[in-house]
């Protein structure tokens, strides 16, 4: 075979060869075309943000803080003597400034200890003889100040009259000290007399009254829920129980006659049987009615201050003026009442 034949056949192989490798080639990327087309893609994963170390504090932005509970001052303790002389304590917020008020007047401070608790003792100044109404306001620096909604009410004695007997009984009065809440009874933290308030355990007798026909009312506190019992000359005249305060008020259906009387109030047990008993001797006197057409009377026990009168018939013990303004011609000092005393007790519009 001469040599160009040769390098035809050989050069038409070669052509052959790269004509069939682009066919085999261009076959596969049909096919890679197709399967693209047929087949569904492969779904990458989600890309899932970093989370962060359980140590790492949220933003304050992200995450506001809740607000502080604000504590309110309050008393716990008031001791004043007949001289004026007080000692006063209660709570507060931890380190906080407590200033002590009289009549929104700033008369002493202090500062709450690292359990909240405050003393303040009171010398000179004194409290003046008279009515007071003591609060606490209390000072953190960077906050509002904040008032206690409890109220210490005051009636520092008149001091001995220079005029009076050498030969009279000398009666030693104290001061009046009471505790008042925003809502409910005042409690009594210090009786205005050695004797205090008639009272026989958690029974206490706080005011007997009634009216010129002798329709009485009687009230007084015991232990909530429990049952009291009045007898009038042992007659048994009227029952009830106390309320969720502690307050209790009984009302006589028949009236009472003139004249002397005892009267016996016991607290009754759920077996029926007496656990608790006061006894007051008390004379219904005539009255005649009042000018304004009020005939309701009261009469003036052992204990009784007009303070606790206008908080037992008025329900607001600031209501003691206008007793006093109603019978005037027997309280000459609004700090001195007397057990036989007989007051007229006006309207309150």
């Amino acid at each position: 075979m001469s040599r160009t034949v040769f390098w035809l056949v050989g050069g038409g192989a070669i052509v052959i060869a790269v004509a069939l490798a682009v066919a085999w080639r261009g076959k596969l990327t049909e096919q890679a075309v197709i399967d693209l087309a047929t087949k569904p893609a492969a779904v990458a994963p989600p890309v899932q943000a970093p989370t962060p170390p359980p140590s790492a504090e949220r933003s304050p932005a992200s995450s506001p803080a809740a607000p502080e509970a604000v504590t309110m001052p309050s008393f716990d303790v008031a001791r004043i003597g007949p001289d004026g002389r007080a000692v006063v304590a209660g709570r507060a917020a931890p380190g906080a400034k407590v200033v002590l008020l009289d009549g929104g007047k700033e008369i002493a401070s202090g500062v709450a200890d690292a359990r909240g608790e405050w003393v303040i003792i009171l010398q000179e100044p004194s409290l003046t003889p008279g009515q007071h109404e003591l609060r606490v306001i209390q000072h953190i620096e960077g906050r509002a100040p904040v008032t206690s909604d409890q109220v210490v009410v005051a009636v520092v004695p008149q001091p001995p009259s220079a005029t009076a007997s050498p030969t009279a009984p000398a009666v030693k009065e104290e001061t009046l000290v009471m505790i008042s809440p925003p809502s409910g009874p005042a409690r009594l933290v210090q009786p205005p007399s050695a004797a205090g308030v008639p009272r026989s355990g958690d029974l206490v007798i706080s005011t007997v009254d009634y009216d010129d026909r002798g329709h009485a009312t009687i009230s007084g506190q015991a232990s909530p829920g429990t049952t009291v019992r009045a007898y009038v000359d042992d007659k048994i005249v009227a029952e009830g129980v106390a309320g969720a305060d502690g307050r209790w008020r009984l009302a006589p259906a028949n009236p009472i006659e003139q004249g002397k009387h005892t009267l016996r109030i016991d607290r009754i047990a759920p077996d029926g049987k007496p656990v608790a008993r006061l006894e007051l001797p008390f004379e219904r006197v005539p009255v005649l009615p009042a000018a304004s057409g009020d005939r309701k009377r009261l009469y003036v026990v052992r204990g009784d201050n007009l303070w606790n009168i206008a908080r037992a018939h008025y329900g607001e013990g600031w209501h003691h003026t206008k007793i006093f303004n109603a019978n005037k011609e027997q309280i000459r000092d609004p700090d001195l009442i007397y057990p036989g005393q007989v007051f007229s007790l006006p309207k309150v519009e």
